[in-house]
């Protein structure tokens, strides 16, 4: 059986071909690419698998992509403005050009799915709570490959990249995660400002008079790093760079991920292990060392760099799904 796996994102478009779980092709292409001009002249798969980022509350594990399932999808386009859209739009444009292959989504938030309410409720009113307004937790893919690569009972795994979050699992399973209803919480990260006082997004409506809409924009795509530095949002620009403010926003980012690290030791009551994974993670040691050295303070841990491989984690889970039927 041949699975095509695709990621389609805001900046890159990212797909895999495997037979059975045999890689057999790879590629990572700017996202000006024309979707259906890459995948036009492919040999027809026998299964489409999607990352799509949000599944809500409903949408837990992999699942077939009806047009009423898609309609559903949508709703959760605002929580993930940056994600949400492009791969729908990925799914409807192979839709096209492979009418008669089934497609399956595979969802960052399903591996978050169960968290318990001290660990998913916003303290907010219980008629807004009950509109599915809570911390879902995203990167699942990636922390559903890591999660089967190690066994501990205490481990915090920390997808660092240029999307960030960190997830604490329990005997493999996740319990608490640093992003929320969005992708846009917890942790700083390229161009997205992580966990902000509420009371400024007022301020910046209430009294600077800026629309949902350039809100949405600041937060999501001039923040993080980019907005520290007030040069790049690119971690290896700002590595590589003697001006004070690049360190400025590492120091910054390496400050709020030990911080978000001790947080989540403190949902597990402990740590045994902590893994670095992704872009930033997997490849920037200096970051990692100057985490580590941030949280000496706490017992004993084991410190690990293990790469994700997310286009596999999506072949095995619609394979297991399949081989259910």
């Amino acid at each position: 059986m041949n699975i095509l796996t695709v990621n389609i994102g805001s900046s890159t478009i990212k797909y895999a071909i495997f037979n059975g779980l045999k890689l057999i092709d790879k590629n990572n292409l700017p996202s000006q690419n024309n979707c259906q001009n890459i995948f036009k002249d492919f040999l027809k798969p026998d299964v489409i698998a999607h990352r799509i980022v949000h599944g809500g509350d409903k949408f837990t594990e992999p699942t077939l992509l009806t047009d009423d399932v898609l309609a559903e999808l949508e709703n959760f386009s605002p929580f993930a403005p940056l994600h949400q859209p492009h791969n729908l739009n990925g799914v409807k444009t192979l839709q096209k050009l492979f009418p008669d292959v089934p497609q399956y989504g595979c969802f960052d938030t399903a591996f978050h799915a169960g968290h318990d309410e001290l660990h998913s409720a916003f303290a907010i009113p219980k008629v807004l709570r009950h509109k599915g307004l809570r911390r879902y937790g995203f990167h699942g893919l990636s922390y559903d490959w890591i999660s089967r690569q190690i066994k501990a009972e205490k481990m915090v795994v920390a997808h660092l990249g240029s999307g960030a979050s960190l997830c604490a699992m329990l005997n493999g399973k996740s319990i608490d995660s640093t992003m929320g209803l969005t992708a846009l919480d917890g942790l700083p990260m390229s161009t997205r400002s992580g966990s902000i006082d509420a009371g400024l997004i007022l301020y910046l409506s209430k009294n600077l008079n800026y629309t949902a809409e350039k809100i949405e924009h600041i937060l999501y795509s001039e923040s993080g790093m980019l907005g520290l530095s007030d040069m790049s949002g690119d971690f290896k620009t700002l590595l590589e760079s003697p001006d004070p403010r690049a360190k400025c926003a590492i120091d910054y980012f390496v400050f709020k991920t030990a911080q978000h690290i001790a947080m989540m030791t403190v949902s597990l009551n402990g740590l045994d292990k902590l893994v670095f994974t992704g872009g930033v993670g997997e490849n920037a040691a200096s970051i990692r060392s100057a985490i580590i050295e941030k949280l000496s303070f706490l017992p004993h841990f084991e410190t690990m760099v293990i790469p994700t491989n997310e286009e596999k984690m999506m072949a095995i889970r619609v394979q297991e799904v399949l081989n259910h039927a």
